[in-house]
């Protein structure tokens, strides 16, 4: 097959505004930090810590909250449906949601669908997930529990993410997987940011 020239400025240009976005992220963030807790029992701790300037912690919330976003944001995400909403929104709200999540370390990788159970507490701008009721013991994972905080500070918006996953069969190097995937997520969160050149991240229809 004959290379056109124009096929060859279209994945230029696409290049090009990969590596502005990169590099726009790059700007965004102050520091950032992860850390493998603790490996116990083939579970796995990880945290990531990152602080980014140009946007409001709400923002970051909204867009943490905003499930049916995620395949666009994240990597890890091939597809999310189902979300619902109950309990007091002034205290928590539980949302349900099922997600197809993949992990990848050199060339080693899978993916596995999953059923969580969010908690919400918008006051705070916290957020954990677990397994659902239903999906415990079933799947690829035993255990997965994820959390997330959001604060503003005098220097930028201050994001944390810790994540406990204890998978049924322990992959190879699974430490290093685990530490990459948060850093992973933190690098996507840093690129959406800087998507939004200081706009605001409106909060998804079923925090509205």
């Amino acid at each position: 097959m004959r290379r056109t020239r124009r096929g060859v400025v279209a994945r230029e240009a696409a290049t090009s505004a990969a590596d502005a976005a990169t590099a726009a992220s790059d700007d965004v963030v102050i520091a950032e930090e992860t850390t493998l807790l603790s490996n116990e029992n083939g579970a796995y701790t990880v945290r990531g810590r990152m602080r980014v300037r140009g946007t409001e912690a709400v923002s970051v919330y909204n867009l943490l909250t905003d499930y049916e976003a995620s395949p666009r944001v994240f990597r890890a995400v091939r597809s999310v449906e189902g979300v619902e909403g109950e309990g007091d929104e002034c205290v928590a709200t539980n949302v349900y949601i099922r997600q197809e999540c993949e992990w990848r370390f050199f060339v080693f990788g899978g993916a596995f669908p999953c059923t969580f159970e969010v908690e919400e507490r918008d006051e705070e701008m916290k957020m954990k997930c677990s397994l659902a009721p239903k999906q415990r013991g079933m799947g690829f994972l035993r255990q997965f529990e994820g959390s997330w905080s959001v604060e503003n500070t005098s220097d930028g918006v201050e994001i944390e993410h810790v994540l406990m996953v204890q998978p049924k069969l322990t992959p190879p190097y699974a430490s290093k997987i685990f530490v990459q995937q948060v850093e992973q997520i933190m690098k996507d969160i840093a690129k959406e940011i800087a998507s939004w050149r200081g706009a605001v991240y409106e909060a998804p229809p079923h925090r509205r």
